[in-house]
């Protein structure tokens, strides 16, 4: 391995800030309708220039009205939810540039896409404790030695239907949980989209700080190239 490559290795300590919503059987394709802030904190682990690992944590709170929506569908049914949401995720980030954390001279920018898993918990939903898909993107640039600053917007598809307290099943389900009164009128009726998960999407600034594994790669080191 590369002189070069070995510096890479490193991590950072960082927090997060910006706003979160909600899209599913209520709000179909609005993005950054009804948002929300979101506040968080990150650790990410530099394997090279164009890999690193984060583990992160966010609080959020997500929600949605029919009576926002100009379909009588939605304006027939209106349904409304409000939950806070708590995730921890791990993800894999792919730099589309090498990128050297320390290096504010010609490594310190780079676009990233970034996927993995996540657990949440959200208080309103049937399913309480689920899973969810993480996919976006992300820039970010050394602005010091060691202070890094970013931009990152992802979307979370969930393995469940009820993170709005709705879904195409039997009303049957709803019943005990949420109250809903259920004779042979609305025993047949729709209230969602059987098929169709629940995503969340969350876009917010990032600051962190990073440090080093070794210390070859030093700015001195940069300089003398």
């Amino acid at each position: 391995m590369s002189l070069e490559g070995f510096s890479q290795r490193g991590g950072e300590f960082g927090v997060s800030a910006g706003g979160s919503y909600y899209m599913g059987d209520i709000n179909l394709y609005k993005h950054f309708y009804s948002p929300h802030v979101n506040v968080g904190g990150f650790a990410r682990y530099h394997i090279n220039q164009r890999y690193v690992v984060k583990l992160g944590a966010a609080y959020t709170r997500l929600s949605a009205a029919d009576e926002d929506f100009n379909n009588e569908f939605q304006l027939l049914r209106d349904s409304e939810f409000e939950t806070s949401l708590i995730e921890m995720s791990m993800q894999f980030e792919v730099h589309f540039l090498p990128y050297l954390i320390g290096d504010v001279k010609r490594q310190s920018f780079t676009p990233y896409l970034q996927s993995g898993i996540s657990a949440y918990l959200a208080n309103s939903s049937q399913d309480i404790i689920n899973f969810s898909i993480p996919v976006g993107f992300g820039i970010k640039k050394n602005v010091k030695p060691q202070l890094v600053v970013g931009l990152e917007w992802n979307f979370r598809r969930t393995f469940s239907d009820y993170l709005d307290s709705l879904s195409g099943e039997d009303l049957d389900n709803y019943d005990p949980n949420y109250g809903t009164p259920v004779d042979e009128a609305s025993r047949n009726k729709q209230t969602g989209f059987r098929y169709n998960k629940d995503w969340y999407s969350m876009a917010f600034v990032t600051v962190s700080y990073t440090f080093k594994f070794n210390k070859i790669g030093c700015p001195a080191y940069y300089d003398y190239k």
